[in-house]
Parts: C-alpha cells; sequence; structure tokens
C-alpha cells in the first residue's frame, strides 16, 4: 500500500490528467463523483447546453439547469445499470432542454478509478445525434415509399405481362386475319383504318415491352457478379449482326473492363446504346460505332459509346433521358422514347451515372460511368 503522502499526490495527478483530457474532447463530457456530482465538465459542454461552470460544477447532475437533468432514462442508466456492467453505450435519451429545445442526446457511460486510494468516479460522454436520427427516420420513410414502389411496379409488371398484352394480341391476329381475308376488297378509307388500328396495337404492344423493361431494372434485378463487358459487348454485337450490316456499317470495341453487375441489364444497357446508334445514324455514310473505357479512379470506369450519326442539340444533352422524349418524329424514327431512359435507370441501378454531349451531323458520345467494384457490408 502507498504512503499516505504518495497516495495523495497520485490523486491529484490522475485528476489534473483527467481533467485536461476532458477539456480535449470535442463532445460534451461530465465527470461525477460517487454521489452523482459533476467534478469536472468541458468547454463543450457549456457551449453545447448554454450554461457556465458556475451553474455545473459542484451541482448534482440531476439538479442541472433548474431540473432538466432530471431525465427517468438517466437515472435508470446511472442508478441501475452502470454499477452492474461498470460501461454502457449508445444510451439514446430524448429530452426537451431549456434553451436548446428537444434533443436526441447519445449517452456513453464508463466507470473509473478501480484503485483503492482513488475516488470512484462516473464518465459521461454526450453526443448531440438529434441531426443523425432525423436523418435515419427520413431515410425509413425513403426506404418505406421505394419498397412501395415497387410493389406497385412490380404489379404493375404482373398487369403489363398479361392483362394488357392479352388483348393487343388480339387485336393483332384478328386484324391480320381480317387483312388476309378481306384485304384484297378492301381499298380507301376502309384499307387505310385497318392499317392505322394495326400500326396502333403494334406500337401500344411495343410501348407496353419497353414499360415492362423500364419496370424491371428494380423490381426483377439480379445479384451483381463479374461481368466481362468486352465479352458481353461482342455478344451483343453478334445479335445485332443483321441490323448492322443492313446500315452497312461497323462497331469498334476497345478494351472493357471486367466489373460487378448485373449481366442482363449491363446487355441491355450496350444493346439500347448500339439500337440507338444505329437508329439515328447518317443516310449519306457509313455508320461507325466506337465502345470503349477508361478508368475514373480506382473504384470507377467510364464506359462510352461513340457514334458519327446524325447528333442532336447539346442544349437536349439531359432532355433525352426522360420518359417518352422524343427529339425527333415517330414517322421519321420509330420508338417509343424509353430506352434512353431504361440506360439511365440501369446505370443508377448500378451507383454509377449516364451523361452524353453530342453535335448536329457530328455524331454523339455516351459516357456511362460505373464502379468496377460494388461496395458491400464487409467494405463498410
Amino acid at each position: 500500500m502507498l504512503p499516505q503522502g504518495d497516495a495523495t499526490a497520485d490523486v491529484y495527478t490522475a485528476l489534473g490528467l483527467l481533467a485536461d483530457i476532458v477539456d480535449t474532447v470535442r463532445e460534451p463530457l461530465l465527470v461525477l463523483d460517487a454521489e452523482f456530482r459533476v467534478t469536472h465538465a468541458n468547454r463543450s459542454f457549456f457551449r453545447t447546453f448554454r450554461v457556465t461552470p458556475e451553474d455545473t460544477i459542484g451541482q448534482i447532475i440531476f439538479s442541472l439547469g433548474n431540473g432538466q437533468w432530471d431525465i427517468a432514462p438517466l437515472h435508470t442508466l446511472l442508478h441501475h445499470q452502470l454499477p452492474l456492467q461498470a460501461q454502457l453505450d449508445d444510451f439514446d435519451v430524448e429530452h426537451v432542454f431549456p434553451g436548446i429545445g428537444r434533443k436526441v442526446m447519445l449517452l456513453n457511460a464508463r466507470l473509473i478509478s478501480s484503485r483503492e486510494h482513488l475516488p470512484r468516479m462516473i464518465l459521461l460522454a454526450i453526443e448531440d445525434v438529434t441531426e443523425r436520427r432525423h436523418a435515419e427516420q427520413q431515410l425509413g420513410a425513403q426506404r418505406r415509399e421505394l419498397q412501395r414502389s415497387n410493389t406497385a411496379l412490380r404489379a404493375f409488371a404482373s398487369v403489363a405481362s398479361h392483362d394488357l398484352q392479352e388483348p393487343l394480341r388480339k387485336i393483332l391476329a384478328f386484324g391480320e386475319r381480317l387483312s388476309a381475308a378481306a384485304g384484297p376488297v378492301l381499298d380507301g378509307d376502309a384499307r387505310g383504318y385497318l392499317d392505322r388500328m394495326t400500326d396502333a396495337a403494334a406500337r401500344m404492344r411495343n410501348l407496353i415491352t419497353d414499360l415492362l423493361a423500364y419496370a424491371q431494372v428494380t423490381t426483377r434485378a439480379q445479384p451483381f457478379v463479374r461481368v466481362d463487358l468486352g465479352a458481353l459487348a461482342r455478344e451483343v454485337i453478334a445479335d445485332l449482326e443483321t441490323s448492322i450490316a443492313e446500315a452497312g456499317g461497323r462497331v469498334e470495341v476497345g478494351d472493357l473492363p471486367t466489373i460487378d453487375a448485373d449481366p442482363l441489364q449491363m446487355r441491355q444497357l450496350l444493346q439500347n446504346l448500339l439500337g440507338n446508334a444505329l437508329k439515328y445514324r447518317r443516310p449519306d455514310q457509313p455508320l461507325v460505332v466506337r465502345v470503349e473505357s477508361q478508368p475514373l479512379d480506382a473504384r470507377q470506369c467510364a464506359l462510352t459509346v461513340s457514334d458519327n450519326g446524325i447528333g442532336f442539340d447539346d442544349q437536349y444533352a439531359e432532355r433525352i433521358f426522360g420518359m417518352f422524349e422524343r427529339l425527333h418524329n415517330r414517322k421519321d424514327y420509330e420508338g417509343s422514347g424509353i430506352g434512353l431512359a431504361i440506360c439511365r435507370s440501369i446505370a443508377e441501378h448500378h451507383g454509377g451515372t449516364i451523361t452524353a454531349i453530342s453535335t448536329p451531323g457530328q455524331g454523339s458520345t455516351f459516357t456511362v460511368s460505373l464502379p468496377v467494384t460494388q461496395f458491400t457490408s464487409a467494405d463498410m
């Protein structure tokens, strides 16, 4: 056992060191004695709760600020739980504090000074997490809204796959039968009405198919796996071989990376961008499309699809990714106006972005930024 003089000096040294440590902490911090009396408080505590040392030091914590700290959960924490556990972390207290209003405080308490000749003390760390809790509530509400939206999208997808498609199939089937049976005797307006009916039904079928594809970006997304974009691009080009040949064009593929992605969605992204280039090619020269990639940083790459097509005015570079947006007459260029909206949805689903730059008559370049490696819970 230490001599009395040495023990006293040890106590003063320890308390002085503790006071220095308390004052350097940025979050509000209190030191309480065995009777829950405040022996030390740092500047952050006085600043946060708008009190002075004279109002705080030497006072029992529950009487601070005319009883503003007389909080039932705090009594439970200090009187009952802390003696049993010696350390308590992340204890939420929501309370209306005079001068600063309703706040959510995160408390961490610890019993210190276990040596016989040192007095028992309680270290109480306080963190204002009001904004964090509010943000968490907002995120929770957004998550619930997203779940509700996804449920509605799944319901739409089910209806679009069956209930809406079936009557269209009948319209087209009976229209074809009517054209085959009565076509030779139809002329003038009657023939025009039949053609317009079948054309409208076909456009509606294509529109529903595209809407369904848009909805399925989130509702039927597959787990991310390693996807070789180079191999995938070559497969898409093989699928479009006939259309490319008819356009008298070629598609050049540079070195493309392997990334974490949904392979079906990556296929659809490339199909839509290449299909867009085929649709809006210039009639006076062969189509050339270039697919390439370059790293943006350690975690992201930029996939670009460039063409020498008709291009568009750069002022519409954002508008073209909206639903049903068209810059050209449907008679000149078929389509539902959803293809690029699907591309944006796919990019965003992968944590990326898509942008476009263009000059009329000189082609367009679409740039898709994509994470090379997706974050997982183990990375957090």
